[in-house]
């Protein structure tokens, strides 16, 4: 997130720099294409001559995506009577029912381009989904937003109050910086610590990742993923106490939460409580697409009250949801 804001003050001072979410040029002029919307009209860029246009380069059921269609959507409702344009572009053309769905749920406002050939992608140099670029009146990239940050939405329209003059350069800085708001400043703060923490997760450093995790805390207590996260952690150091602690706050934060549900039944196992293991694993299950950790901490529970059929079924089910999917519950469980 620094290195997007301190791109965004330096273009400020700078005619000509180089872009972190397209691999051209900022300053140079916006390739042309043209192509067709799902609802089947034919689009041009050069059809929004002495526009300010926001080009959004997206995935469908990618979060973060949805979250800048979302925002650009706002933005373009908020400014399109000012000569300012949203269009937004995919590559995903087997997708084009689904897509019509969501903008129509969504209610999208702008075009949605299919890319079908990834020429767009490739003359843009796409690095990362969501990708946005700012292309001002003359047709020149004048500023870019890679991923999907908190910030995302303040910039976005920072950068185009900017294009229409409604604020100075001080007045932008002012707009974009993290400080600007400390809400966002320790969300940042704590995303990152959370980051950290997990990557000390990964190289089982469990210390230095409880530290990490804390910290987050320390930032934003309300910090949800931390919670979770910490608790998971003091089960592998056979914290159990502590790790009841973090799964309660998290279920505050989060009545439905399956991984909370999941982290306590782990707690319990390990204290022992059979019973109160079962009471939070079993609805950990329902609706959880990815249940295999709570199948198998149920059969540890059954284990425990020497039901050895109903432990044995358990982890029958948590084996064939491992094989079927082959993917993790969720990020939490890659601390073993």
């Amino acid at each position: 997130m620094m290195a997007i804001i301190i791109f965004s003050l330096f273009f400020l001072c700078n005619s000509f720099a180089y872009a972190d979410a397209v691999s051209i040029s900022m300053g140079g002029t916006a390739p042309d294409f043209t192509l067709v919307s799902v609802e089947g009209k034919s689009v041009s860029l050069s059809e929004y001559k002495d526009k300010i246009v926001v080009l959004v380069y997206w995935k469908p059921g990618h979060k973060r995506s949805l979250l800048a269609l979302e925002d650009a959507n706002d933005i373009h409702g908020k400014y399109q009577r000012k000569g300012v344009e949203v269009i937004g572009l995919t590559a995903e053309a087997d997708k084009k029912d689904e897509i019509i769905k969501l903008l129509e749920d969504k209610k999208i406002s702008f075009p949605v381009l299919i890319d079908s050939d990834r020429n767009v992608y490739g003359d843009y140099g796409v690095r990362v989904y969501p990708s946005t670029v700012v292309i001002n009146r003359d047709g020149k990239l004048a500023y870019d937003i890679p991923g999907h940050a908190v910030t995302y939405k303040v910039a976005l329209e920072g950068y185009i109050r900017y294009l229409l003059k409604e604020v100075d350069e001080e007045e932008l800085k002012n707009i974009i910086s993290p400080e600007k708001e400390v809400k966002d400043k320790s969300l940042l703060e704590a995303e990152r610590r959370y980051n950290l923490a997990l990557r000390f997760a990964d190289s089982n450093l469990v210390d230095q990742a409880i530290d990490a995790a804390e910290r987050s805390l320390e930032a934003r207590p309300d910090f949800m993923k931390s919670h979770l996260l910490l608790g998971f952690l003091f089960i592998e150091i056979k914290e159990a106490d502590k790790a009841v602690d973090e799964f309660n706050k998290a279920l505050e934060l989060d009545p439905g939460s399956k991984d909370a549900q999941t982290g306590l039944g782990s707690a319990y196992n390990l204290k022992g409580d059979a019973d109160k293991a079962i009471e939070f694993l079993t609805p950990a299950i329902l609706a959880n697409p990815y249940p295999q950790k709570a199948y198998y901490q149920l059969g540890r529970a059954y284990e425990l009250k020497d039901d050895k059929d109903s432990a044995a079924e358990m982890y029958r089910k948590a084996l064939e949801k491992i094989l079927k999917k082959h993917v993790l519950p969720s990020s939490i469980s890659r601390c073993r």
